[in-house]
């Protein structure tokens, strides 16, 4: 402990990393960095985390993707049996769909892998995570292991179970083909040979090199589900390895049940459209023992000592923090301060690390002190204007005396004297504090490109996020052994007419953001025009855009000087680009640089309401797409979905794209377009489809063409289901939307119908312009068209057969209505050449 009474250490960022690390390779309890800031628990949450010191059960559930844990059983393992409890999940959702905007991929993992922080927050769990990356829908554990690395996967599931050492292991998925996803299916094969080897010393060896010890946990548990087994309650009554809880309880610390608190952190999981009922009663969750020593009653933990009895010499923890509960006082908690800290420093000085944290965090909520340390600016670069607000809420005299800058911060303030900070009063020191010049704010697993695994250090495996942290220490008036810390992110906060005060936190970034307006050019032939803007990150920003061009091409020479007197304002530049006989498809790669630095990254901000605002980024870079393509459509309708880029893939065409509002189109409005194209589950999320739909099959059937983009749909429709119109009414004819889909994107093609104008005007479409594609070939295919739909193309994954509901179409009085679940909204944006000339054809006017 330093002799400043109080005083901000900044951690640096190499050695954050080196701490991380030596934390995960000793085994020891590894803090998420949450972007939140804390919450202050109130006298019964306090009490509640009290009890929790004395229970040292723990409980890893693994899972596959976001939203896949079983929250009802992690709300009450957390709270109602008060065991340490983390959820490993093996991807971070990056491959899915999105009901809430138009992120995907790598931009939609962040969403997923903030709404599992929210969901852990609320339920008190702890989230891990792999570095395999989600890409889309599996049909075989096989083929996920072919495209990660099996034993890259697996030695991520055992580093973190050495790491997070639990007792029990929960599967959510069988590892057979009954867990239907690939990457379900794989989850639980992972998750039992890892429960072996994780205790094996010749299993991933490295590891113990760096530090972890091996671990074996007792028992694995595989959690079993009555919507999946309809006859599981009968059969866990007569089978031995099947155990039942009842996870329906009530704490009346919290003042909720367990189903109740797990209600509220489903429906985190807003991407996903999963908002949950928060229910009450008695709730069984059933799990079948798979490995390890069978119980002896029907207490999954029973035989496992979770007590402090279990280690030698620390019969006075139990003792003490008995002491504490009984003592605690919900008027006054500060009156429990001295016995945590007698407490802290014993932990602390026999390394154990989590029950050190653990303890500093209840001195820290029974003193009710409120730290904040809050910048001027959302984003910065250069330098930051912070300010360190302490407020004590509490009848401890605590002494503010300094501000310690260490690390590699340049110190640009003034000391100030030693003053007290007095009850409910608070102090406030102001400094300038310059961004770490080597290093920008981002999901850590990003900073290096990727394919089907993150390329990520050693130091991160396991780890959710990672944000920059300061370390705040206290101490108590002069007495200088009563002494606790903090740690905290800087933070922006400002006032929102409609929503009160809001927090975010604040990114450091590089000096500029270069944006092109396109992320796509489709090249028809002569000179290209592409638009970029920079905007400045810092003020008094001057410099020059360079750009580098493929092979082929070339630009005028004119230099792009850049002076940008303010931060946020931008400066728009034009480039043309010339091609030459031997011009080729590539990437347009544009550079800011100048006196206060480069940058080469388009920085992107996501913000929805349930998350904390994150930032990330993508190459500064245009896909440049020489192409033969033709359309008949000069004017486009839009009906937005969830959320894609179609219509911007559209206007490469040379299409004008006008949006529709449902809620107030009118027919006479519809009729100007030569085609109309539903966003991706248009159906599911946009209000005032009901009310436009008659209309759309009207201008059908006075000659418009209306193009669906794929839907999803319950098995039986009720008042109740999401989709806005009866499913059976979409089409002129009835048909169905099924599950079917394909997801090897290389999977050949067959024209079921060679000559259909929808495969030859304006553009003769061949097996060659399936080449390329992204991810997958569609999902959420039509079924039971019968013969008045025609189908066009046939496609199967391996082992399968062919599935001809991609792409159907049917001629309606005058017009054309299609409907598709080809997953255009994945390949127009990645630039694939034949996704652009089969949707030219599918826009363009029928003749």
């Amino acid at each position: 402990m330093a002799s400043s009474a109080f005083y901000l250490r900044p951690m640096h960022f190499r050695s954050i990393r080196t701490g991380l690390a030596l934390g995960a390779l000793l085994g020891l309890s590894i803090p998420s960095f949450a972007q939140r800031p804390p919450q202050q628990p109130n006298a019964a949450e306090i009490l509640h985390r009290m009890q929790k010191l004395n229970v040292l059960g723990s409980v890893l559930y693994i899972v596959a993707h976001p939203d896949d844990e079983n929250t009802r059983l992690i709300a009450w393992l957390a709270n109602g049996r008060k065991v340490r409890t983390g959820n490993l999940s093996l991807t971070r959702g990056d491959g899915g769909q999105n009901l809430i905007g138009p992120e995907l991929g790598d931009a939609l993992g962040i969403i997923r892998t903030q709404e599992l922080m929210e969901a852990r927050r609320i339920d008190g769990g702890e989230q891990f995570f792999t570095r395999a990356v989600d890409f889309g829908y599996s049909k075989t554990a096989a083929e996920s292991f072919e495209k990660w690395g099996k034993q890259e996967v697996l030695s991520d599931v055992v580093r973190v179970i050495r790491m997070f050492r639990p007792d029990v292991i929960i599967t959510r998925f069988a590892p057979d083909r009954s867990a239907g996803h690939g990457h379900h299916e794989a989850s639980g094969i992972l998750a039992e040979e890892a429960f072996d080897l994780a205790g094996d010393p010749k299993a991933f060896p490295e590891q113990l090199e760096q530090g972890l010890e091996v671990w074996q946990p007792r028992r694995l548990f595989f959690n079993g589900s009555t919507w999946w087994k309809k006859d599981l309650a009968d059969i866990a009554k007569s089978d031995p390895d099947w155990f039942s809880v009842d996870v329906g309880g009530y704490d009346p610390l919290l003042g909720l049940s367990y189903t109740e608190i797990a209600g509220r952190s489903r429906s985190m999981h807003k991407s996903q459209g999963f908002g949950a009922a928060e229910t009450r009663g008695e709730q069984l969750e059933y799990l079948k023992l798979i490995k390890g020593d069978r119980p002896k009653t029907k207490d999954i933990f029973e035989g496992i000592d979770m007590t402090w009895d279990s280690f030698e010499g620390t019969v006075n923890y139990k003792q003490s923090i008995d002491r504490i509960i009984k003592e605690f006082d919900p008027v006054n908690p500060s009156n429990s301060l001295q016995g945590l800290i007698d407490l802290r420093e014993r932990f602390c000085g026999t390394m154990n690390t989590r029950a050190c944290a653990q303890v500093s965090t209840l001195i820290h909520a029974c003193l009710g002190t409120s730290i904040e340390l809050t910048s001027t600016q959302p984003l910065v670069s250069m330098q930051n204007e912070l300010s360190l607000v302490v407020t004590n809420r509490s009848s401890v005299p605590l002494i503010l005396s300094g501000i310690d800058m260490s690390g590699i911060m340049t110190r640009q303030f003034e000391r100030i004297a030693s003053q007290s900070v007095g009850a409910n009063r608070s102090e406030t020191v102001e400094f300038l504090d310059h961004a770490l010049e080597e290093y920008i704010d981002q999901p850590f697993w990003l900073e290096r490109a990727h394919d089907n695994l993150y390329r990520c250090e050693v130091w991160s495996i396991g780890l959710p996020v990672f944000s920059r942290v300061y370390e705040v220490d206290f101490v108590r008036g002069e007495d200088s052994t009563f002494a606790f810390q903090t740690e905290l992110s800087p933070t922006y906060k400002w006032v929102d007419r409609v929503d009160g005060e809001r927090i975010r936190p604040v990114y450091v970034t590089p000096v500029a953001s270069v944006i092109p307006k396109t992320d796509v050019l489709i090249a028809t032939g002569g000179t290209q025009t592409i638009t970029v803007e920079v905007e400045a990150l810092t003020d008094s920003l001057t410099g020059q855009l360079n750009v580098t061009l493929p092979a082929g091409w070339g630009s005028t020479k004119d230099l792009k000087l850049v002076n940008i007197a303010k931060r946020n304002e931008r400066q728009s530049f034009t480039f043309q680009l010339i091609p030459t006989e031997n011009a080729q498809g590539g990437s347009v790669k544009f550079e800011f640089s100048g006196p206060k630095g480069k940058a080469d990254r388009t920085l992107h901000e996501i913000d929805y309401p349930h998350i904390m605002p994150q930032v990330y980024y993508t190459p500064a870079e245009v896909i440049l797409v020489p192409l033969d393509v033709k359309t008949m459509a000069k004017r486009v309708g839009y009906v937005k979905g969830a959320g894609d880029d179609v219509p911007q893939a559209m206007e490469q065409l040379g299409v004008v794209v006008e949006f529709i509002e449902p809620g107030s189109a009118r027919l006479e409005e519809l009729r100007k377009f030569d085609a109309i194209v539903t966003g991706i589950r248009a159906y599911n999320a946009t209000k005032g489809m009901k009310e436009l739909h008659p209309l759309l099959l009207q201008y059908v059937e006075e000659g418009g063409t209306l193009i669906v983009q794929y839907n999803t749909t319950p098995r039986f429709f009720s008042g109740t289901s999401d989709f806005k119109i009866d499913p059976v009414a979409l089409g002129p004819h009835p048909f169905t939307i099924g599950r079917g889909r394909v997801t090897v994107e290389e999977a050949p093609p067959t024209f079921l119908d060679p000559k259909h104008p929808l495969l030859n005007t304006p553009n003769t479409i061949t097996a060659a312009d399936f080449e390329g594609w992204v991810q997958e070939r569609g999902l959420y295919f039509a079924n039971d068209f019968g013969t008045n739909y025609t189908p066009l193309i046939a496609w199967n994954d391996p082992g399968e057969e062919p599935l001809n509901g991609a792409l159907i179409v049917a001629d309606h009085g005058k017009g054309r209505f299609i409907y598709t679940g080809i997953s255009f909204f994945r390949q127009l944006p990645a630039g694939v050449p034949g996704a652009y000339r089969l949707f030219a054809n599918l826009i363009s006017r029928r003749q």
